[in-house]
Order: C-alpha cells, then structure tokens, then sequence
C-alpha cells in the first residue's frame, strides 16, 4: 500500500474539507425537510447553486468599494486555511499542524466573519448593516466562550494545540466523561449552532428579515462572490463539525500514518462524524422555535455558564486527579452537575410549569444517584428505598399535585423576577465558583461514597436554591427553593453519610411533605387576590 508524503496529506485535508462541505449541507437541508414533512431540496442542490452562482455576472450596490469585492474572496481562502492547521484526518500533526494553537484557529474565523462585516458596511444597504451589527452584538459572548473552552484544553494537556489534546483523549478514554470536559462539549455545541446560523440563533437559510442574521450580511452580494460567500459557509459549517468531533468528542479513526487505505478511512469516517453532528442539528432545528431577538443573548450566556463552570469544576474539584478518576466518579459527578443545572433553569425560566418540570427531572436524577450508590456497593441498600420514595413524591406527586393547586386557584403561571435572567445566572455562577473554592480543602475521614467533588455542587444548589426565593417572592417559587434546596441536601447526604438510616431519610421527606401541605394552605389564603400569589401580602398580619 503506498504511503503518502505529509504535504499530500495535508493538501488532501484542504480538497477533502472543501468539496464534502456543500454535500453536508444538502444532507442536512434534506433531512430536516424529511423530518418537518416537506419535500426539501435535493442533496446536491448546494453544488447545483455555487456552480450557477460562478457563471453569473457580478452586479455591485453604487456605493461599494475594493473591500465589498474582496471579502468573498479573502473570507473564503481564511476557510481554506484552517483545515491545514486542524487534525482532519491524522492523529499526528502535518508539517503545519503546529503553527496555529486554538486561538490562531479563532482568529482566523474572526478575520473571515469580519471581512464580511466590513464589506456590508462598505455596501451602503441598511439591510447588509443590519444584518453585521445583529452579528457583531449577538456574538458578544462567543469570544468568551471560546476563550474558557481553550482554558479548560489548556488546563488538561498544559497546551492549547488541537493535535495534543486530541491524543489526551486517545490515551484515557474515562476524560471524555470528565464532568469539565463534558460542560466544555456542551459549550461548544451551542456555540456551533450560532456560528452557523442554525435555530434557535436563526432560520438557516432564511429570507425573513426578523429571522436574518448571516444571510442579511451577504445579501448585496451575487455572483461568483456569492457563490464563495456560501461556498465558505458550508465549509465553515463542516469545519466546526470536525472541530468538535475530532478534537472534543470523539478524536478516534484518524490515520495513524500515511498509508493510502488509512489516510481514506479517514475520510469516509469524517464524513460520517460530520453527518452525526448534523443529525443533531436536525433534531435540534426540527424540535424547537427561532427565539425571539431579545431572547438570544441568553443562549450565548447560557453557553458562556457552561464553558465558566467548565473552569471551575476543573480548577477547584477536590478528588479528582488523572490517579482518582473513575467512570462511575465521574458519572457521579455528572449527575450533581446536572442538579446544579436544572437549578440554573429555574432561575432562568419565569414559568411556574417550567420549573415544576425542571424540579421533577432533578429529583429524578437525585434518585438515580441514591439507586446507583446502592448498586455499585457505596451505601446501604436502603437507597433503593430512598430512590423509589423519591420518585414517587418528589418526581411525580409534588409536581402533579403543585400544579393541580395552581391550575385550580387560576393564578399567573409567569412569576417575575427582581433581576434578569442573565444577572440572576451570573450571580448563581459566582455562588456555585465560591461553594467549590471554600470547600477544596474539605477532607472527609472516611471514603466519600460519591467524589467529593459533588460536595461543593451540592453547596452550590444550596446557595442558588436561596437565591432562587430571594429573588422570586411568591408563594410557587418560594416552594420550589424549598424543594430543590431539599435535593441539594439530599446530593450532599449521599457524599458524606451514604449510610444514613432510612428512617432519618424518609423523616426528611416528610418535612418536604409539611412543607408542600403549608404551600396549599397559604395559596389557598393568598388566592383571594387572584393574581400572583405574593408572600408579601403576609405582610399584612403583623399586628
């Protein structure tokens, strides 16, 4: 089998990148016409598009310059840069593999998303302009992002280098669950479908003006430049794909040398991975609404919270060290990250049923815990009684029941809050980052039954479920801080007394219980109103 020079390889890596890019996106654009139940457009329709778009003639907007023109161009050949700097197709780096870490990677994508910019500036349509400050303003947060993603690579390899990280990941499966590198993925993710313009940023494609963003910047453009205009968009699209995948997801089925058969499984595999990351943009695009312009600065937030808690977690985890970490360690951890999370949503989401679906999951979850603990041998096989009481009152009846109260009484689902939602998260964020850095020098005598590092997540829902009924106060949300700071504690139990009898457990759930009956009494009194059921109303008995 011949074996391929590393500048073959490296050329192959940019012609690979550049002529599969349209064919993902056509996979994609159909699939989601399947899944809506539309007819769609072809697979190749991409292809079909660009090739018109070259043979058209160029018409240019009066007021445009020499920067209009050469945007496309300089956009395009940035593109065509970076699959020479990104581990592609090999698992070793290429001769120029290591002349760009993840921040040149960045700033080549900024130069591209800027020259655009620049060249609807330099158009004179408001439309074209409209379109790049909604960009310029929306990303705000993605640099940020980016910024914390590469912290947290570079804490775990002492690099920022796509190739080191990618072999970090080869060497110790048990890193991809790592609760840090799990948080970083999801980061990332978001951060991919606002890059590409995919729902809920913006309708991919779209002729909307409230729905355009990418598409509004470009649309002065026309001929061969915009053809290269979304020539690079596709390969911007598929080169986030490989990013993700071959470097944070799942950096395995790359050539370890430069034999031919190697170096082409490689690329059916990229292919295949791509097409796995477009699947679920699909059911991303296909399940959920385009949000509201006002509303899309919290998705960037939401992203930049998972990238910062990525920090954290990595930074002030107690226990975890490459000699400690275990898959159900780390799996232990991901569920007391989840709980966190949900607490986040709560104090995100202004609608009572919202974040009585989010207390149901979390519950679930903390019952999972107290289940799993019990099975592999960590605590008393009283947890399974404690995880199916649980279920049965904190997952099931409290939420049904809460809401049949609500329902009943006819009172505002929405309950506002004293601050936003992105104030309201930062504050949770700065909360959770103080429980971990007080308690990294906790030691615990005996063998913790989860990681230690769940301990200060539990401090942390501890903390936000506080902040959850300072903020909000009425009558729902002061219940559900309750209820959540209940499975806080419960998280917290199962790390440092795993053995606890399961009459103090059950006794604690009854306290839960009492809690729920004064909830209906007060609403019941507070209903008179009709409205929200404030407890500052309670204001009025003092004598």
């Amino acid at each position: 089998m011949p074996i391929l020079p590393d500048w073959a390889i490296q050329a192959l890596q940019v012609v690979t990148i550049l002529a599969f890019a349209p064919l993902i996106s056509g996979i994609i654009a159909r699939a989601e016409a399947i899944v809506q139940q539309r007819r769609g457009p072809r697979i190749l329709q991409p292809y079909h598009d660009i090739a018109k778009l070259l043979r058209k003639q160029t018409v240019l907007p009066a007021p445009a310059g020499p920067v209009f023109r050469a945007a496309p161009y300089v956009s395009f050949a940035g593109y065509a840069t970076i699959p020479l700097l990104i581990p592609a197709l090999t698992n070793f780096p290429l001769p120029l593999g290591y002349e760009a870490d993840f921040f040149g990677v960045g700033m080549i994508f900024a130069l591209t998303s800027f020259s655009i910019s620049i060249a609807a500036i330099d158009s004179g349509s408001p439309y074209a302009q409209l379109g790049s400050s909604r960009l310029r303003s929306f990303g705000a947060f993605n640099e940020p992002t980016v910024i914390f993603v590469t912290f947290v690579l570079a804490l775990t390899t002492h690099t920022d280098l796509p190739y080191a990280f990618g072999a970090t990941i080869r060497s110790a499966v048990v890193e991809v669950i790592r609760p840090s590198h799990l948080l970083m993925i999801a980061a990332f993710f978001m951060l991919v479908l606002n890059e590409t313009g995919r729902i809920p940023i913006e309708s991919h494609g779209s002729t909307l003006e409230f729905g355009q963003i990418e598409e509004a910047r470009i649309a002065e453009h026309s001929g061969p430049g915009l053809a290269f205009l979304r020539w690079g968009s596709s390969v911007k699209q598929l080169l986030l794909f490989t990013i993700f995948m071959n470097v944070l997801v799942v950096p395995w089925g790359l050539a370890p040398n430069g034999r031919l058969d190697a170096v082409a499984l490689a690329i059916a595999l990229l292919l295949v991975k791509a097409l796995g990351v477009g699947a679920a943009v699909v059911m991303v695009e296909s399940s959920f609404a385009k949000l509201r312009l006002y509303k899309i600065p919290e998705f960037t937030v939401a992203s930049f919270m998972f990238a910062v808690l990525a920090v954290v977690i990595f930074l002030f985890q107690p226990s975890f060290g490459s000699g400690h970490l275990s898959v159900f360690g780390a799996s232990a951890t991901i569920g007391a990250v989840v709980v966190l999370l949900l607490e986040y949503g709560m104090l995100r989401s202004p609608d009572v049923w919202e974040q009585l679906r989010l207390y149901s999951l979390g519950s679930a979850t903390v019952a999972a815990l107290a289940i799993a603990t019990a099975a592999t041998g960590r605590g008393s096989s009283e947890l399974y009684v404690l995880g199916a009481v649980t279920i049965a009152l904190k997952a099931l009846l409290f939420p049904l029941g809460i809401t049949f109260v609500l329902r009943r009484l006819g009172s505002e689902p929405r309950v506002p809050s004293a601050l936003g939602a992105p104030s309201a998260i930062l504050i949770a964020i700065a909360l959770s980052s103080l429980a971990f850095i007080v308690l990294r020098p906790i030691r615990i005598g005996g063998v913790a039954a989860l990681p230690l590092s769940a301990l200060p997540l539990a401090v942390g829902g501890v903390l936000v479920a506080f902040e959850l009924m300072i903020l909000r106060p009425y009558a729902p949300s002061q219940l559900l801080g309750f209820l959540v700071l209940e499975n806080a504690v419960s998280v917290a139990s199962l790390v440092i007394a795993p053995g606890l009898p399961i009459i103090l457990a059950l006794l604690l759930l009854f306290d839960v219980l009492v809690g729920v009956l004064v909830f209906v009494v007060l609403v019941q009194y507070l209903a008179v109103e009709r409205t929200a059921v404030r407890t500052d109303v309670l204001n009025r008995l003092t004598g």
